[in-house]
């Protein structure tokens, strides 16, 4: 079976802000993936375009909203030298910026062969500094939430 984008497809990023921005955060979606999976047992290996990262924030303005996006791709997942984000279910592993660790995925399967999950991610896993902004003013959690709702489809 095949993971690929589709209408009722979605796979976002969640990255929360602290000091002057607490209770904002960026929401991120990857529009471009490609990957595999199996029914029984259920599994499956996905891998994310990390330059195709969009960022869908309501609260920011326009030039804003492209200075996140840029930073996000240039500068927190070096997609020029890193291009893919890969997650096998198997093992459990997840590769950003050429780092591997271990992210446990709480998966569900809420439709016949539509599967939404959730795993937290703890940047400094891979390597990645929270950024901040103002002298420190305004932060960014450790902590991201990864969640997807996809449909497998059959080759």
């Amino acid at each position: 079976m095949v993971i690929a984008p589709g209408p009722e497809n979605w796979i976002r990023l969640e990255v929360f802000k602290t000091g002057l921005m607490r209770g904002k955060k960026h929401l991120f979606e990857f529009p471009a993936y490609r990957g595999s999976a199996e029914r029984t047992p259920r599994r499956y290996s996905i891998v994310l375009d990390a330059r195709r990262i969009e960022c869908k924030d309501d609260w920011l303005k326009a030039d804003d909203l492209r200075k996140v996006t840029a930073y996000a791709v240039k500068d927190m997942l070096d997609a020029e030298r890193n291009p893919e984000i890969r997650y096998e279910s198997e093992s459990g592993l997840l590769t950003i910026r050429g780092k591997t660790a271990t992210v446990g995925v709480v998966l569900s399967e809420v439709a016949p062969d539509v599967w939404e999950g959730s795993a937290s991610v703890d940047m400094r896993q891979f390597g990645l500094k929270p950024p901040t902004a103002a002298l420190g003013a305004v932060g960014t959690e450790p902590v991201m939430k990864l969640s997807f709702r996809i449909k497998v489809r059959a080759a």
